[in-house]
């Protein structure tokens, strides 16, 4: 990239990461559930780590007290930094705040790195950014809903891609690029590494005869496959056991139609075609500007043939045509019921935005190109337009919506829409009219609660004689054990709280309730941590090499 292009990239990022954290440090952050349960999960973290608790899958404040197993459902490795900030003064809120912030600088980094990468034109580069960070659904993302996962997902899906489309095109060295950036996506959101995986398979699909032909391809997606297995198995493993282990609340049905809210969620639902599902998702410019940007793609076909374009236009057809069409959308669930995890259908833009931008960048650097005269006027012009466009519109939009939902958050450690939460136990909280915590516990089940932390609860058993089943002040997870004495007490589950069966002939009086890592665990967390070793030696060796060939290679 020429220099003078790089300062119009710099002023470009710049300005638009102005636009965006001016309005969020000057109205602060908007969303509702989601700000709220990401900064219990920032606090809980640092909390765990100040008690010597680690790993931590188990946020203890959350439930009052009961414990929820956050980690085995949300990756912590990208809250980590932010943990130890908190736990180094700075408030769980501003914690947050800079978390955000640290999400638009990287998807920044992201959609310019891939653009540039995929197509080594610098007008396509410096128009990508703007366009991202501008996009109605992702000012949605950061106003609205401030939801971490969905931001995360956005600064990882354009590395995921193009290391896709690199290697489906026989770039073998991005294979490396492929298994972390999936990896990451996995630990970040699960429901956009769906999403990826089911893009994945579509472009695959759509490269097949390339990739037949051409074996080294397809030993590369299985080297990608093997590493991503081993750099997330700490994760995996850990997810998939307890996943397995008890139902947990489902948000995927609404429960007054009794039909999937993946379809209720559409607009008509009755309805062939309805264009405003898609226009209405990222705005009526960025959808103007993509319709412009296939026709112009069309218009230099013939002189510019770009398979990558191709493709990725493909797939935008096909994901527009599932958003802006509720049968087509209903004749997909009944064909793929697992679909209907994503809850609302609008999901798919964290993989329809970068492609789109991809899109519009790749045909506008082509028009660009040719008004050598007019090139910085223009992109002035596209900056002011998107600009203003972002602060008048959206950002006001989202702002006013969020200020009625404010009011609403129950608590600090409020658990966003309850996905994950044992069912169970709530339906057994809501019906004790959601009176459910240790003390009433203790109460109920006649034992004293002499220590409650993040390392154990131990409780006092008032007539310990008797025999029965308690309840004990711990969610279920496969993991807990309870110790009495030099015994230890195979654990159980009632109402979606760990339990323990007490017969006549005990003798004890205490009961310790504690967390280890199930043997499943360890396994993965030391396939984990081989597997990131092995790939840091490799890189390394691989560097090395490529240092002394060069070394090699001077007169």
């Amino acid at each position: 990239m020429s220099k003078k292009h790089c300062y119009y990239l710099l002023i470009n990022n710049l300005v638009i990461l102005a636009v965006v954290a001016y309005s969020l440090f000057t109205f602060g952050v908007q969303g509702g559930y989601d700000p709220v349960f990401h900064m219990g999960r920032i606090h809980t973290l640092a909390t765990n780590i100040a008690s010597g608790h680690f790993p931590n899958p188990i946020g203890f404040e959350y439930l009052n007290g009961l414990g929820y197993g956050v980690g085995f459902f949300y990756g912590n490795f990208f809250l980590y930094p932010f943990a130890l900030l908190n736990l180094l003064g700075l408030s769980r809120y501003n914690c947050y705040l800079l978390f955000i912030c640290c999400a638009l600088i990287a998807a920044m980094a992201a959609i310019n790195y891939a653009v540039q990468q995929l197509f080594h034109r610098d007008w396509a580069t410096i128009v990508a950014g703007p366009l991202y960070l501008s996009s109605y659904y992702y000012i949605g993302v950061v106003y609205l809903r401030a939801a971490a996962g969905e931001m995360l997902a956005l600064a990882i899906m354009p590395l995921a891609l193009l290391a896709l489309f690199k290697v489906l095109h026989g770039e073998q060295h991005y294979w490396y690029l492929l298994a972390i950036s999936f990896a990451m996506l996995l630990v970040a959101h699960v429901l956009s590494f769906l999403i990826l995986v089911g893009t994945a398979m579509l472009l695959t699909l759509f490269n097949f005869r390339h990739w037949w032909l051409h074996k080294r391809i397809f030993w590369s997606l299985c080297k990608s496959a093997l590493l991503f297995a081993g750099l997330t198995m700490a994760f995996l493993l850990p997810f998939l056991e307890q996943y397995t282990a008890q139902k947990y609340i489902s948000t995927t049905m609404n429960p007054g139609e009794n039909i999937y809210s993946i379809v209720s969620d559409v607009l008509y639902l009755n309805q062939l075609f309805d264009l405003r599902q898609i226009w209405n998702l990222n705005g009526g410019l960025f959808f103007i500007l993509t319709i412009i940007a296939l026709i112009l793609n069309l218009y230099y076909w013939k002189t510019n043939t770009n398979e990558i374009i191709a493709q990725a236009t493909g797939v935008i057809l096909i994901c527009s045509l599932i958003l802006v069409s509720p049968i087509v959308l209903r004749a997909v669930v009944k064909v793929f019921r697992p679909l209907v995890l994503l809850q609302v259908i609008t999901r798919i833009n964290v993989v329809l935005l970068p492609l789109c931008v991809i899109v519009i960048a790749f045909a506008f650097a082509q028009l660009i190109e040719h008004w050598q005269s007019f090139q910085g006027i223009s992109e002035l012009g596209l900056l002011l337009v998107i600009s203003l466009i972002t602060i008048l519109f959206p950002i006001k939009q989202n702002l006013a919506a969020m200020q009625p939902r404010r009011a609403q958050v129950p608590n600090e450690y409020n658990i966003s829409r309850g996905e994950y939460e044992p069912q169970d136990f709530f339906n057994y909280n809501l019906q004790q009219n959601f009176k459910v915590t240790p003390s009433w516990l203790a109460r109920q089940e006649s034992y004293t609660i002499k220590t409650n932390n993040h390392h154990y609860a131990l409780i006092q058993l008032n007539h310990p004689t008797t025999a029965k089943t308690i309840m004990l002040p711990r969610l279920y997870y496969r993991g807990y054990h309870v110790q009495a004495g030099n015994q230890q007490l195979p654990v159980t589950r009632k109402n979606g709280l760990a339990t323990v069966n007490l017969t006549t002939k005990h003798h004890f009086k205490t009961l310790k309730v504690s967390y280890q890592p199930t043997l499943l665990a360890i396994i993965g967390g030391w396939i984990s941590m081989l597997s990131f070793v092995g790939l840091a030696i490799n890189l390394l060796m691989k560097k090395f090499k490529i240092s002394q060939v060069q070394k090699n290679d001077i007169p």
